[in-house]
């Protein structure tokens, strides 16, 4: 087990070895032990393993393992390689994952959806997972095909988890290092707070927000561990897994939001705001039964019991988000929540002056949008301005060159609309093809607005490598200098896509590839900084929904942005 600790990527390629049926039988064996020992080892394993790629929509309960299971065994005696062979793994794995842990139970799940449905290669999987996982927090995402992979610098890089997102007067315990917006947040870093609050966004795209006073450790980009204090963790599904520990409990996330106090008797307890959190007591003895809670539901886990009580799940006494929080009523009368995925807005940036970079960019939460997809830049020199036009309307400035910025990574569905107010400046920057990136999402299927050098705003559809852009929609020229409203809908399920600039429609195209996904989405830039497509313009307000609408819902938006801005 030692070896799978300290030797980098050992654990990995056994899993590997394990799933491709290359394992010996001690080898198998070592695994079982190695996970059934080490909640360190169950946690790197199940972050591994559970990337979208391989679990896909499926939320797996320990029943939800067990079928599989049942059905994969079949007879162990007959020496069959393949599918026989994986099929004892899968029983021992899950025979382990029933006696240990709730981490292990993920992993289990994980390991046997990969028997279904993945031959992996060892040294593509190995390649493409550290040339996404070194990706920083705030870093676009490579361009193109991973490269060769080089193992010290992979390991090197890897050490930096997440990033400072937000800070509201904090007063660090003496003795500890104080950290600034954008600072980078290292595995095995130890957090002490006296009072106020510090928001981490993690590189798997959780949000942590850690209230004083609080000991809180890094232990991993899937893992933390809380001594003292209250938390609060936002955890989109391509996180799923996020495991926290406290002195008596160990609580595994399945994509939801939750919060955890810890009192310094140890004594701890889960609240549970939306979606499913996995959770053991630690002083329970091995077999004991895993418990879910779910929203609105909370645990209370005493060092003085190995069994957990109940509660009802007291949402308002945590603090779930840094900066400014808008009561619905002191935000803009948008004229529908229902779906709302993203919302910005240049005139709510509280606590930015005028001339000022924007570091972050607050999703404003309403509605169905209670999940917070900031946009952040971290780099100082690439933030756009928020200044005020000749109008004295607010907006953030991008100037062509350097300035971006960056959601957390979000999911998409097959139906979505998104709503964007800019002006753009009298030149471009910009090279033919890509013209200036509006949004952009980072992963294919890669949806795409854009204003070409001709001044035509363009939404397509990227579906990735060797195939060609659809769902391409092409406006008028549009007047630069002036503010303009750009609605885009892109609908794979009946297949349309369409655009209007100002509430005139300028046409439609087939939307025959789905954009499923989660990843990043890059607003004013490319997902490859390096290439001229940036924003040189204002950015007014954005809004996206996971949805579509009809002549007279997408009249009462232009109502809504043509009052707030007076367009024509």
């Amino acid at each position: 087990m030692e070896e799978l600790k300290d030797k980098p990527f050992a654990l990995e390629e056994l899993l590997l070895r394990v799933l491709e049926g290359d394992a010996s039988q001690t080898e198998i064996t070592s695994l079982n032990a190695a996970l059934k020992d080490s909640a360190e080892l169950r946690s790197v394993a199940c972050r591994f393993l559970c990337d979208d790629s391989l679990i896909s929509e499926l939320h797996v309960s320990q029943k939800a393992v067990e079928v599989p299971a049942t059905h994969l065994v079949g007879n162990q005696n007959s020496g069959a390689p393949g599918i026989a062979q994986h099929s004892g793994i899968a029983r021992r794995v899950y025979d382990t994952a029933n006696r240990h842990g709730a981490a292990i139970a993920a992993v289990a799940a994980v390991l046997l959806l990969g028997l279904f449905l993945h031959n992996y290669n060892l040294q593509t999987k190995l390649a493409r997972l550290y040339s996404l996982s070194v990706v920083e927090v705030g870093d676009p995402h490579p361009a193109g095909k991973p490269g060769k992979f080089d193992l010290a610098e992979e390991e090197s890089r890897r050490e930096v988890i997440g990033r400072v997102s937000g800070l509201d007067d904090p007063v660090w315990t003496s003795g500890s290092a104080p950290l600034a917006f954008g600072a980078k947040v290292r595995r095995g870093d130890l957090l002490r707070l006296d009072s106020g609050v510090v928001e981490l966004l993690l590189s798997t795209g959780a949000m942590v927000t850690i209230e004083g006073p609080a000991e809180f450790e890094a232990t991993s980009a899937l893992q933390s561990t809380l001594t003292q204090g209250k938390m609060a963790a936002a955890a989109p599904r391509v996180a799923r897994g996020y495991t926290v520990f406290t002195p008596t409990a160990e609580l595994v996330d399945i994509g939801t939001q939750f919060g955890v106090i810890v009192e310094e008797s140890g004594d701890s307890e889960l609240h549970v705001f939306d979606g499913d959190v996995v959770a053991r007591s630690r002083l329970a003895p091995p077999g004991s039964d895993l418990l879910h809670a779910k929203q609105d539901q909370a645990l209370r886990f005493d060092s003085a019991s190995p069994s957990p009580r109940r509660l009802s799940a007291r949402v308002r006494d945590f603090v779930r988000h840094a900066g400014v929080q808008y009561a619905a009523a002191d935000l803009p009368a948008i004229p529908m929540t229902k779906n709302l995925q993203v919302w910005y807005a240049a005139d709510r940036c509280e606590g930015v002056a005028e001339g000022e970079s924007v570091g972050v960019w607050h999703d404003l939460l309403i509605g169905d949008n209670d999940f917070a997809n900031n946009a952040w830049q971290f780099d100082e020199v690439r933030r756009p301005l928020l200044i005020r036009d000749a109008a004295d309307r607010p907006a953030l400035r991008f100037d062509g060159w350097s300035s971006c910025m960056a959601t957390s990574p979000m999911d998409t569905v097959e139906r979505q609309t998104m709503f964007i107010v800019c002006a753009l400046a009298p030149i471009s920057y910009a090279n033919e093809h890509h013209g200036q990136m509006l949004l952009k999402y980072g992963d294919a299927p890669s949806l795409e607005l854009s204003v070409l050098n001709n001044f035509k705003a363009r939404g397509w559809v990227w579906p990735g490598a060797d195939h060609s852009e659809v769902g391409q929609v092409l406006s008028k020229p549009m007047d630069s200098e002036r503010i303009a409203l750009v609605t885009y809908c892109y609908d794979s399920i009946d297949n349309v896509s369409k655009m209007w600039v100002n509430g005139v429609l300028q046409g439609s195209a087939d939307a025959p590839v789905p954009v499923v996904q989660s990843g990043q989405t890059f607003l004013g830039s490319h997902f490859n900084v390096d290439l001229k497509a940036k924003l040189f313009g204002n950015l007014y307000e954005v809004a996206m929904f996971a949805d579509t609408f009809d002549d007279e819902q997408l009249g009462s938006f232009w109502q809504y942005f043509s009052d707030r801005y007076g367009l024509e």
